[in-house]
């Protein structure tokens, strides 16, 4: 009878066990969640930079980057002047499309869509394409608000800066 006994495990040490197996648990999924903060981060950043090269085409036929307003790119249609919906084509509506699909935040669902934000500048010389990272940590932030400073720190109507989150390109 002793014997039998003494096979199983004690409560003392089941609980210790189960202790162990949550703390590993929450040590993992925090470090997913980082991981999967700094994908999306990563992917405003290329999703930015492409903007930016349409916007560079677009300046090509047009010597001029377009207009916008409240966030908005206004380049689109067959004068260059409509409006660009984000989730749409970048397109003069006939031959050339600059971008085939302006994209949308990843973090966008499609009850609450995310959008970048693009303020032209300088008699439509230039523009500021912005967005706000996750990742605290990440220096390129800081490195992209530097490199803009000049049109970052002016008056952007309709978009609220947080240099602790915004993203640049200019």
């Amino acid at each position: 009878m002793n014997l039998f006994l003494k096979r199983g495990f004690t409560l003392i040490e089941l609980l210790i066990v189960i202790s162990i197996i949550g703390i590993l648990t929450a040590i993992v999924s925090t470090n997913l969640q980082s991981a999967r903060e700094r994908a999306r981060d990563s992917r405003r950043k290329s999703d930015l930079q492409a903007i930016h090269q349409s916007l560079r085409l677009y300046y090509s036929d047009y010597q001029g980057f377009p207009t916008g307003s409240g966030g908005v790119i206004n380049g689109c249609g067959a004068s260059g002047t409509s409006i660009c919906a984000w989730d749409s084509a970048f397109s003069n509506g006939s031959s050339t499309t600059y971008m085939g699909h302006l994209p949308l935040d990843p973090s966008s669902t499609s009850t609450n869509q995310i959008t970048y934000f693009y303020h032209p500048a300088g008699n439509n010389n230039n523009f500021l394409l912005l967005t706000q990272l996750e990742n605290a940590s990440d220096l390129d932030k800081v490195d992209s608000q530097a490199r803009c400073a000049t049109l970052y720190n002016g008056n952007i109507a309709g978009y609220v800066k947080d240099s602790t989150k915004d993203y640049v390109v200019c």
